[in-house]
């Protein structure tokens, strides 16, 4: 098999860390045998790979600025002596385009998983270094035009690959028993899920909450974890029936539970959680952002609002809360649309055959490419 590391910059649960856990476990059926790791020390993910078999490894770094961790990536890199290495994340690309041919040359495949706009240091660290990577992946339309649009990245070398739902498992989950959780049966639940972090717009959803309990009541589920919970919880402390049930590794099990799932983020790539909710049959309300859009059509397969505007999710979620007919329909067109697109199989031929052509080499993969998708654009405008 050929030998592919897969690297991010760490694998605590998280959108991204568990889409390269899925692809990792796919991989050998297509060929491939994964390594998987990150910069940081290891987290649960790790653990999770290792006992199904992946080999996984951690640079352990203790900062961000931590040179030791590139050391000892080097030697990673050598022992291992992957045919490609596939990163994910700003300071895995930055560190595979500086040390990721040690011992010998081999393609360097970048990727980006999120519309950047909070940390300039990174999108000036991308924009410096994207040139030594061979091939860029973005995860959405709506990446690929920021990367190249804004921080310059070459359209000839940008692929758009979306990213895996695993339907069949989110089908196989059975919704939570909200009595076990002290959620009330007899009211609508709304639910959140997702890494707590500032872009996320958590404070929008908690002052849409408040005002749609003028109108209705209704519980609010926070799944998830991150910088942000102990603010967020503070800022929800005034606030009844509100549960904070942290991490969930079976997010679809609350999904197909809830009524409603709200995604308020500022910025997102091609957000997991939401894709997960349209193929777990929850009715969804995101922010209208490029990569929302991308998922969503509103009115048909979900709800948009304006960023930030609390009283713009107030109206989708009232309306979806009382109007169950409208609530089916978007349900069953949201499902259509991932099953067509996001399905593991779909993705997985998509990226296997990626990587078939990234390995022929040089000018023959860029000739290839131009059929199997074309460089220039990848559908981009």
């Amino acid at each position: 098999m050929r030998r592919v590391l897969l690297l991010v910059t760490d694998l605590q649960p998280g959108g991204t860390p568990l889409r390269i856990v899925r692809t990792a476990r796919e991989l050998p059926k297509y060929g491939f045998e994964p390594v998987v790791g990150c910069l940081a020390a290891a987290g649960p993910l790790s653990e999770t790979l290792r006992g199904e078999g992946i080999e996984t490894f951690a640079c352990d770094a203790r900062h961000r600025l931590d040179v030791g961790a590139l050391s000892r990536l080097v030697g990673i890199v050598r022992r291992y002596d992957p045919d490609m290495i596939h990163s994910t994340l700003f300071h895995s690309n930055v560190a595979a385009r500086m040390v990721g041919r040690s011992g010998r040359a081999r393609p360097i495949v970048t990727g980006s998983a999120t519309i950047e706009i909070e940390r300039r240091t990174h999108r000036l660290g991308e924009a410096l270094t994207s040139g030594f990577s061979d091939w860029h992946v973005a995860n959405s339309v709506a990446v690929a035009e920021h990367l190249c649009e804004e921080l310059g990245f070459s359209r000839e070398r940008m692929v758009v690959i979306p990213n895996a739902v695993d339907v069949g498992r989110i089908d196989a989950a059975a919704p939570i028993d909200r009595r076990e959780w002290g959620i009330a049966s007899d009211r609508p639940m709304v639910v959140w899920v997702g890494r707590m972090d500032v872009v996320k717009g958590l404070d929008t959803l908690l002052d849409a909450i408040e005002l749609v309990r003028c109108e209705r009541a209704c519980s609010l589920v926070l799944c998830g974890d991150g910088p942000e919970r102990g603010r967020v919880e503070a800022r929800a402390g005034g606030l009844a029936d509100i549960h904070f049930v942290g991490w969930q590794a079976a997010p679809a099990a609350w999904l197909k539970a809830a009524d409603v799932m709200v995604f308020p983020s500022r910025t997102e790539g091609s957000p997991n959680a939401l894709l997960e909710a349209m193929a777990a049959g929850c009715a969804v309300v995101a922010s209208d952002i490029a990569p929302c859009r991308e998922l969503i059509e509103p009115g048909v397969s979900g709800e948009l609002a304006e960023v930030g505007d609390a009283t713009g999710f107030v109206r989708a979620i009232i309306r979806l809360l009382g109007d169950a007919g409208l609530r089916s329909r978007e349900v069953e067109s949201a499902r259509r649309a991932v099953e067509a697109s996001h399905a593991v199989g779909t993705v997985m031929s998509k990226l296997s055959g990626f990587y078939d052509l990234v390995l022929c080499g040089g000018t023959a993969a860029k000739r290839i490419l131009a059929r199997y998708e074309p460089p220039a654009n990848n559908g981009l405008t």
